[in-house]
């Protein structure tokens, strides 16, 4: 069953209103700010995401949970003169995977469907990918062959570079797809991708955690009698 940010946030409440402070002093009823609940969920979310893309990684599979999988559309393209290459900034940091399978594919904005090719930074160096700044060009040699004319980037920390000055072929922006685990991505009425036992786990997480930093009887009980001393 679908749901969204606001009902998970909604239902939360109710729990916790209904089960944990049920018992709580009159006119001392604690309040859940629903701002603070949307952070507290997208962490949980994030957390319960991550743990489970690294099991199935280290299980052997290779599927990906797509609502790990993020859009980053127009992100604006830069030139490396120096270098005649260039180069994008990642809109967010992906998850350490093997072989940098955090970030998923990079496509011209213009042309989605015909991404570029991936080089993993383990391989950059050994398949010696580099242009001449003569013709500005791809050097003739293994790069070639790997690449076969067409364009490839590796990643450098937060960089991505490309083989060659995409910017010279137009190419301006490109859309990026990361695999990262980023819920605020979605608003609080958009559907989440997640599974039922994924937003009952997030129920839990949220629960624990306002629970384990809730005031317990006894101190709202010295508490009241305090003020009314």
């Amino acid at each position: 069953m679908a749901t969204n940010k606001n009902k998970i946030v909604e239902q939360i409440q109710r729990n916790y209103a209904r089960y944990i402070d049920r018992d709580n002093i009159e006119g001392t009823n604690e309040s859940l700010d629903s701002r603070e609940l949307v952070i507290l969920v997208e962490q949980a979310i994030n957390k319960i995401l991550k743990v489970q893309t690294f099991e199935r990684f280290q299980e052997g599979y290779v599927d990906i949970p797509r609502c790990n999988l993020i859009l980053y559309e127009d992100q604006s393209v830069t030139a490396d003169a120096t270098n005649y290459r260039a180069f994008v900034d990642l809109p967010a940091i992906p998850l350490s995977l093997p072989n940098d399978m955090g970030v998923w594919q990079i496509s011209n904005t213009s042309s989605p469907h015909n991404p570029f090719i991936p080089i993993s930074s383990q391989d950059f160096a050994v398949m010696r990918v580099g242009y001449d700044s003569s013709n500005n060009a791809q050097n003739a040699g293994i790069n070639s062959s790997y690449l076969e004319q067409q364009t490839g980037y590796y990643i450098e920390g937060k960089r991505v570079y490309f083989t060659k000055d995409i910017k010279t072929a137009g190419v301006n922006n490109v859309d990026i797809t990361l695999l990262v685990s980023d819920m605020s991505k979605f608003s609080g009425t958009d559907l989440l991708p997640v599974s039922p036992e994924i937003e009952s786990q997030v129920i839990q997480e949220v629960l624990a955690q306002v629970s384990n930093g809730r005031i317990s009887q006894q101190e709202l009980a010295a508490k009241h009698e305090n003020e009314n001393a």
